[in-house]
């Protein structure tokens, strides 16, 4: 960067615009580029914790919510259960190779749990997981 000197009594100083340009860009270009998963944050749970989580290996599984107020979601739409099999049965027609991921709060009944489970057994999805959050200091692989 030049160093620009108009007269001899005036001390030379670097030109900042240029500099604040990039930094402006940067910024813009990082706020882009950067993906918010909205899939996983339409219900603010509480997830419970274990020490030893897996991550699924499978293509991206569907997302089920089931707040421990009762509401369930299947990725951005709410529905009962009986709508949460019928939906995971279409989906199973289209692609046999059909994974589900829950997300239960740590509020959430098991009864109620039991029934989301049985929801996607009776829609034929072989693969179930459970999303949970690791325990502070737990190593993940």
């Amino acid at each position: 960067m030049p160093l620009v000197r108009l007269s001899d009594d005036e001390s030379p100083s670097p030109n900042l615009a240029p500099m604040i340009d990039v930094i402006l860009v940067l910024t813009i270009f990082f706020m882009c580029a950067t993906k918010f998963s909205g899939d996983e944050r339409t219900f603010d749970l509480d997830l419970p914790q274990a020490d030893a989580p897996v991550a699924t290996t499978t293509t991206k599984p569907e997302i089920v919510e089931v707040a421990a107020a009762g509401g369930l979601r299947l990725g951005s739409d709410e529905v009962t259960v009986e709508q949460l099999a019928a939906r995971l049965a279409a989906m199973r027609e289209g692609d046999a190779d059909v994974s589900v991921m829950i997300r239960g709060e740590r509020a959430v009944a098991h009864g109620r749990m039991a029934e989301v489970y049985e929801a996607c057994r009776s829609a034929g999805v072989r693969r179930v997981a459970i999303s949970v959050r690791p325990r502070a200091g737990t190593v993940t692989h």
